[in-house]
């Protein structure tokens, strides 16, 4: 029978779109990447620049493959995100240094981690898939205003969307259905994939009470409700959503997991910035922590289960990249290791002197 049910599966599937984060590492751990209806919820960092960082990936993924692109945020001016996006580049940035780096590793590794097998720290660097970007460098502004953008700067307007209290939620689902509305009916050739993006969805600046009848005592219904409009507006359709939210500024630790219920997939980053981690030996290769907080079976019968859930993120000069944490072998042996090896070895064998007799 269930046989029976996988090849109807297969027979009737239709061909479904994805849209890359264009972060390797990422598209690899969620399962190749976002399938067109899907929203991807990132959970920023303290001060949100890694979060930051991740929609510049999407952001420039969306101008390289000529997709169009929506900007919404109520923080900053959603023309200023487009700066400094990352240039796309031939091959995976610093690929010619880690290949130095592995080879000297390789050629100094003591003599009892020789048969231990290696550890894969990185995701999806061979990957065929997406482009690779140089953060390093920016993308031509020429280039930029080729595409096809819409920008939302969300403000306080009265809107005639009913079940809202606050009209920024509301005022930002009319602007996105006006925009796949438009994508839909549209009968250019090039019409691929629209991507929509949301910054700091949820900030202090949505909790505004100059809207007439907002209170705060509704602004956890009015996000909650939002994210079930917007799940509803883009499925089936040829769009994807990158939306990130600042849960560490929530008083109710339950109103981000009611959030979820609405997303595919979210993510969070525990940035060590501020914090005692900072500072610990242990995490010294590292940026921070990269948590996966929900994966879901889009399109397919069962989730994507990555290969590990222990991982950290870090920041290079040209790249982001996420790695499977784990505890690297010591490699040198300092003299302070090697002063107790003596000692034991002394006490061990009878060695005692004089003064270490007491009577």
């Amino acid at each position: 029978m269930w046989l029976t049910l996988t090849v109807l599966f297969l027979c009737i599937k239709k061909v479904i779109k994805t849209s890359k984060t264009c972060i390797p590492s990422l598209d690899h751990l969620i399962g190749g990447g976002l399938p067109a209806g899907a929203i991807f919820v990132v959970e920023e960092d303290l001060l949100g620049n890694y979060s930051r960082i991740l929609t510049k990936y999407y952001l420039a993924e969306g101008i390289v493959c000529n997709h169009a692109l929506f900007i919404a945020s109520a923080d900053d001016d959603p023309q200023e995100i487009l700066k400094e996006l990352p240039q796309p580049c031939t091959s995976p940035p610093d690929s010619e240094i880690t290949k130095i780096t592995e080879n000297m590793d390789k050629m100094k590794i003591a003599w009892r981690y020789e048969g231990l097998s290696q550890v894969e720290s990185s995701f999806g660097n061979n990957t065929c898939f997406g482009h690779h970007f140089d953060l390093s460098k920016h993308i031509d502004v020429d280039k930029i205003k080729n595409n096809d953008i819409s920008y939302c700067y969300v403000d306080f307007t009265e809107s005639n969307v009913e079940g809202f209290r606050n009209c920024l939620y509301s005022n930002l689902l009319l602007r996105i259905k006006e925009i796949i509305k438009d994508y839909e009916n549209s009968k250019s050739k090039d019409k691929n994939i629209l991507r929509i993006c949301i910054q700091s969805l949820g900030s202090p600046i949505w909790m505004s009470i100059d809207c007439e009848e907002a209170s705060l005592d509704h602004y956890g219904q009015d996000l909650i409700k939002f994210m079930y409009c917007l799940r509803i507006l883009l499925r089936d359709k040829n769009a994807t959503a990158f939306v990130t939210v600042p849960s560490h500024l929530f008083e109710d630790e339950h109103l981000m997991k009611r959030v979820l219920y609405s997303v595919d997939n979210s993510v969070k980053l525990e940035s060590f910035t501020g914090s005692s981690k900072e500072t610990n030996p242990v995490y010294k290769d590292y940026h921070g922590l990269f948590h996966i907080t929900k994966l879901s079976a889009v399109y397919c019968m069962v989730p994507y289960v990555p290969p590990s859930l222990d991982l950290a993120f870090k920041l290079k000069r040209k790249k982001f990249v996420i790695e499977k944490l784990h505890l690297p072998p010591e490699l040198q042996e300092s003299s302070e290791r090697e002063q107790d090896d003596i000692t034991s070895t002394a006490y061990a064998c009878g060695g005692f002197k004089k003064k270490d007799i007491d009577f």
